[in-house]
């Protein structure tokens, strides 16, 4: 019977979908506009005074909007969604070839030798390093290396659960190999893991990830590469288990890659997750009687509950449809908005980058963080929306110490931004109270020219920054 009926299988994942879905309307021909891929890009957002603009975001390091035939993918694979792996009913088996494939195309695309290795799907970077995190803990004694740049989602599992040492930057914020050297001569042995940003999302410095890997190896340590930043952009392989620059963990999010349907991946060796897992629940096992519980194997093991097949299908479409357009192509148009965005940023008077100006190049991703002399971050950030419909991000991007050390702020400075008694309110208050201020209104915070010769965009002495990313 099962032969009988059309599997997706047959054509390949996506292709087979195409067909029973949307009658293969969807395509990513390319025309040479990059920005009609994306949905929701022309929409017309309100700026004061009454009118519209189309809206610029600039937002995008913090979540991307979907491709359109992600979307639309989506929106048909909805009507034949079930749950997956033991339903016989003819969309459950649909919905689990759909999933499974989704998982082979991660592992295709990151080059995971799944005999070693192994692909979960999981909620999202976060998600993926909190999960290593509590398994670390289990390792009694052994810590983690961290560096300043890391994302707080890549620093305080370790911090809360197994330790961690942390070792610093080069003045400009770049990864400083000698450090990390250091630090694993100096802990002899009881440093277990090195956690690393692929790229980070304050300066979009790329690191230098399979140099560091030789480095944890040579002295007995796995790597964890947080790739939410990195993986849009760049094809990551994590090479075979025995080569010297072999990645241990990757962890990854759709929604950072133009799939925000609530799904990541977290690839480890298959031998890390021996025991039982830290999430418990249906579909994690095989038997369960009044005494004893026998786990499934691997991913099952470490996927308890219904999983997000919607999120895994939707990242699994954004992958084929980026090797579709071409990574290269799209990095090399990266480059070249990003080399103009920091030209033009540093040519405006008062206006500070983190990090430094040189152009995007493939160590460096189309991303700036900046700040403006003299005023507050979240009031510039709010003008930026207010008045020219632009979204951008401010404060410190979740990533605090790396924020204080590109604005030399050291530990003391920084220990002063600990609240004394109440938590500070959210400087996100700004928006709201920005078209309601009299003097923001009266005293036009950006003049009547082009933005890219505006004196005043974000930031502000001693403040957070906003960032942008093209």
């Amino acid at each position: 019977m099962n032969d009988l009926l059309p599997s997706v299988a047959v054509t390949g994942w996506l292709f087979g979908l195409r067909a029973l879905l949307l009658g293969g309307k969807v395509s990513s021909t390319h025309s040479g506009q990059w920005r009609e891929h994306f949905a929701g890009v022309d929409m017309a957002v309100p700026v004061l005074g009454g009118g519209t603009v189309t809206g610029i975001n600039f937002d995008n390091a913090a979540s991307t909007p979907p491709l359109k035939r992600v979307r639309d993918l989506v929106n048909g694979f909805s009507d034949v969604y079930s749950s997956v792996h033991r339903g016989t009913g003819y969309k459950s088996r649909l919905s689990t070839e759909a999933y499974e494939q989704a998982r082979e195309r991660v592992a295709d695309f990151l080059g995971v030798d799944e005999k070693h290795q192994v692909v979960i799907f999981v909620k999202g970077t976060t998600d993926a390093l909190n999960r290593i995190a509590a398994e670390e803990a289990r390792l009694d004694g052994r810590q983690v290396l961290v560096t300043e740049m890391e994302h707080h989602a890549d620093l305080l599992p370790w911090r809360h659960r197994s330790g961690h040492v942390m070792v610093g930057l080069s003045e400009d914020g770049h990864i400083d190999l000698d450090a990390i050297e250091a630090a694993l001569k100096q802990g002899n042995g009881k440093i277990s893991l090195v956690a690393l940003c692929g790229a980070s999302n304050v300066t979009g410095f790329v690191s230098p990830i399979h140099d560091v890997a030789e480095l944890a190896h040579r002295y007995g340590a796995r790597i964890s590469v947080d790739a939410a930043q990195l993986a849009p952009h760049h094809r990551i392989d994590v090479r075979p288990a025995n080569d010297p620059g072999h990645l241990d963990f990757v962890s990854l999010s759709g929604h950072k890659m133009y799939a925000p349907y609530g799904a990541g991946v977290l690839v480890a060796p298959r031998e890390f997750f021996a025991g039982a897992p830290e999430v418990m629940g249906g579909g994690a096992i095989d038997i369960v009687t009044w005494d004893d519980t026998v786990w499934a194997d691997l991913p099952d093991r470490e996927e308890a509950g219904s999983p997000n097949v919607i999120g895994a299908v939707a990242m699994g479409a954004a992958i084929e449809t980026l090797l579709e357009l071409g990574f290269d192509e799209m990095l090399d148009h990266e480059s070249a908005l990003g080399s103009r965005m920091l030209r033009g940023l540093s040519d405006i008077g008062g206006v500070g980058v983190l990090g430094s100006v040189e152009a995007c190049t493939p160590a460096r991703l189309a991303l700036a963080s900046f700040v403006v002399e003299g005023l507050h971050h979240g009031l510039v950030a709010a003008a930026l929306s207010h008045e020219w419909g632009i979204a951008v991000r401010h404060g410190c991007f979740c990533a605090n110490p790396y924020v204080f050390h590109l604005l030399h702020m050291g530990r003391e400075r920084s220990a002063r931004a600990l609240p004394r008694t109440t938590p500070r309110p959210r400087s996100t208050g700004f928006s709201k109270r920005y078209a309601r201020w009299p003097a923001a209104r009266s005293r036009r915070l950006t003049s009547s020219r082009p933005m890219g010769r505006m004196r005043l965009l974000a930031g502000g002495r001693g403040s957070r920054a906003c960032s942008t990313r093209s």
